[in-house]
């Protein structure tokens, strides 16, 4: 039996053909790499004592919740925290990944910069809690002037990367004489 000029057996080759391309392309988009994204950034001072939940009384140790907590000092929970939603689960992030926090305090031009890792045993949420405490930030009024946040991982290879408007200025333009 003809079908527009073509035999079964070649409509049906070409059906399974067109199959195969479409599965190819399919699970080809599924295996790229996927780049994170940090999808939200925000900053705010917070008290230690907004960290004690219920279940602290009881064990007496702290109980971060679906969140990730990095401390530039973990044993000072005080301070200035740049709040991250990710993309994807904070259990997903690279064995061995840090974030580099690069700021400039409003009481000092110079850029400081912070290395702080991910912990090894991290929440399957989202959100991450990564704080400049301590004497790392001591002024609860202050706020960074300009910043710029990355996530490396243990080669040093930027994961994702956000900054401050203020981070990168335009260079200043030479006017011309005419």
């Amino acid at each position: 039996r003809e079908e527009r000029g073509l035999s079964v057996s070649s409509a049906i080759f070409m059906k399974r053909r067109a199959l195969l391309f479409f599965c190819a392309i399919h699970l080809a988009g599924l295996s790229a790499i996927h780049a994170l994204e940090f999808r939200h950034v925000a900053y705010r001072y917070v008290e230690a004592k907004s960290f004690k939940r219920i279940s602290e009384y009881f064990t007496g140790r702290e109980n971060p919740g679906n969140r990730l907590l990095c401390r530039s000092r973990p044993a000072d929970r005080e301070g200035l925290y740049f709040i991250l939603s990710l993309d994807e689960h904070s259990r997903n992030l690279p064995q061995g990944s840090q974030f580099v926090l690069e700021f400039i305090r409003p009481d000092d031009p110079e850029t400081k910069t912070i290395r702080v890792s991910v912990p090894e045993k991290r929440p399957r949420g989202k959100e991450i809690y990564l704080g400049l405490t301590g004497a790392d930030w001591p002024d609860k009024t202050a706020r960074p002037v300009a910043w710029r946040l990355r996530l490396v991982d243990a080669s040093g290879e930027v994961l994702a990367e956000r900054k401050s408007f203020l981070w990168e200025r335009p260079a200043d333009k030479v006017e011309s004489g005419s």
